[in-house]
């Protein structure tokens, strides 16, 4: 068959994906050197581009060019993995061309003032410009999801976004048995980590001397530094601007050891993941990965499993010593892993320890659902979020800013996107105990084990880029379907024994 049609069909989506690494580049810059003035500006650049995008994406010329060739008798003359590449591109067309162009464009503008503003109430802990706005979003995302279809829930159509095919149905019941034995377990690892030493994690740590250290684990992970950069913003994420450029933020302060590093490597978790499956798959559209859950599942694999480990530290602590001899003189490597793994009832979900952080995304999933099914006004987020914290963790939040305002997901619009959180951790686990009977135990920490991980993900995750959804990729890699007794089997041996 000649493959004219096919080659077009591919050069039209890397267009589209030009411009949506253009916005990318925007909401990077805005969350990071953007002047303070620039902001409303940039929500209407950011508003045209995202509206050309989508005009191309939906338009009727590219979606005759897809079903000329699926409809097409020749169809079978292309290769499997070429055909597999158009089913997935005529699938993103037919779902997006459910969405009307003037849509997608308001949201990217309100979502880009929305983040500004959300910096703003955050920081002020005054949240009377950014609700509006917050309410707006939600809005947009209900009527966004109507358009978009569902069987029984609106938020199933938010949810596909971050994580293809899931349903509220599914991660209701695997939340449930999450939330009732970690509130078990929290409670009593609490008890017996009352009196854990780790105010030395919180004296003044050089920022410099901090970002340095991170880096250097950041290597020993195996990042493609010439494909890479990392920057600061307020709320650590990870972007994708194009092959052989993904960027990373994290968050270095003087007086909080443990924010700064924990957030470098979760985030270059992402990194590893995007550089890699970038460097399997260039153009292809499975390139771009769509699964958050297996996003997280890397992230907090390289932040938890590894990164809050004994067998890390005793590796490594000496040269953190090294580099900060008075904040951790007299600090044993026993001491400092007890530190970092300290477990107690903390507002922050960015800064909990790994037995309560799911209960945090169990509570903003609940009220994610709600918002969406309209079962809640948006004007009783504030209350409704303190009391769900007074109940799961038995105190309220201290102000907005360590409440409702901590996260910067909604102003976004990114709702929908919390669960893959909890899905991720419950993977990485899945995977930990499954990668140990392929690379040997992990029971320490070397130079050499990183690359054996490296190299483990690489066959098993990084290769196969966004051509399965999680849970099929969960079943092909560790022959079982997604189960949450891994993570709690992770979590009582490393808290309980």
């Amino acid at each position: 068959m000649d493959n004219n049609i096919y080659t077009s069909i591919l050069k039209t989506y890397n267009d589209i994906a030009n411009l949506n690494y253009t916005l990318s580049l925007l909401n990077w810059d805005q969350s990071t050197y953007i002047p303070k003035k620039g902001h409303n500006s940039r929500a209407e650049i950011i508003e045209t581009i995202t509206k050309i995008a989508h005009d191309l994406l939906i338009s009727d010329k590219f979606y005759d060019q897809i079903r000329n060739i699926t409809e097409n008798k020749e169809f079978d003359k292309l290769d499997d993995f070429q055909k597999k590449e158009i089913v997935k591109i005529k699938k993103d067309v037919e779902k997006a061309r459910k969405i009307p162009s003037d849509l997608t464009s308001e949201i990217a503008k309100i979502t880009s003032l929305g983040m500004a503003a959300w910096q703003d109430a955050k920081k002020n802990n005054d949240d009377k410009d950014f609700l509006p706005l917050l309410e707006k979003i939600v809005q947009l995302k209900i009527k966004y999801a109507d358009l978009i279809g569902y069987e029984d829930n609106p938020y199933d159509a938010l949810l596909d976004d971050f994580e293809p095919g899931l349903k509220y149905n599914y991660i209701k019941p695997l939340f449930n048995s999450l939330e009732n034995e970690l509130s078990q377990l929290l409670n009593k690892i609490c008890q017996e980590n009352k009196d854990t030493k780790d105010d030395f994690l919180f004296k003044i740590y050089d920022i410099k001397k901090q970002w340095d250290f991170g880096i250097s684990i950041l290597k020993k992970m195996g990042i493609d530094f010439d494909s890479f950069r990392q920057d600061t913003s307020a709320h650590p994420f990870t972007t994708n601007l194009g092959i052989n450029d993904i960027r990373i933020t994290t968050d270095v302060i003087e007086n909080n050891f443990k924010k700064g590093f924990f957030s470098t490597i979760h985030e270059g978790g992402h990194a590893l993941y995007e550089i890699n499956a970038k460097k399997h798959f260039l153009k292809s559209p499975f390139a771009h990965l769509e699964s958050l859950a297996l996003h997280e599942s890397q992230s907090r694999f390289y932040e938890n499993i590894i990164g809050r480990s004994i067998f890390f530290w005793n590796k490594y602590f000496p040269d953190l010593k090294k580099i900060f001899p008075e904040q951790l003189k007299n600090i044993t490597t026993d001491i400092f892993y007890r530190a970092i793994n300290k477990v107690e009832n903390n507002p922050i979900r960015v800064e909990s320890d790994e037995v309560s952080y799911n209960l945090h995304i169990i509570l903003r999933t609940q009220l994610e659902n709600s918002l969406i099914n309209n079962e809640i006004k948006i004007t009783k987020i504030n209350e409704l979020w303190n009391e769900k914290t007074k109940k799961i963790f038995g105190f309220y939040p201290k102000s907005k800013s360590q409440g409702y305002l901590q996260d910067i997901h909604w102003s976004d619009g990114l709702i929908g996107y919390f669960p893959t959180y909890t899905l991720g951790n419950m993977i990485s686990a899945q995977f930990f105990y499954i990668m140990q009977k392929d690379i040997s135990k992990l029971d320490k920490i070397n130079d050499e084990k990183f690359k054996k991980i490296y190299n483990w993900f690489n066959e098993n995750i990084y290769s196969k880029g966004s051509q399965f959804s999680s849970m099929e990729l969960v079943r092909k890699v560790t022959g079982e379907e997604l189960d949450p007794k891994y993570f709690i089997k992770y979590i009582k041996e490393k808290f309980l024994q």
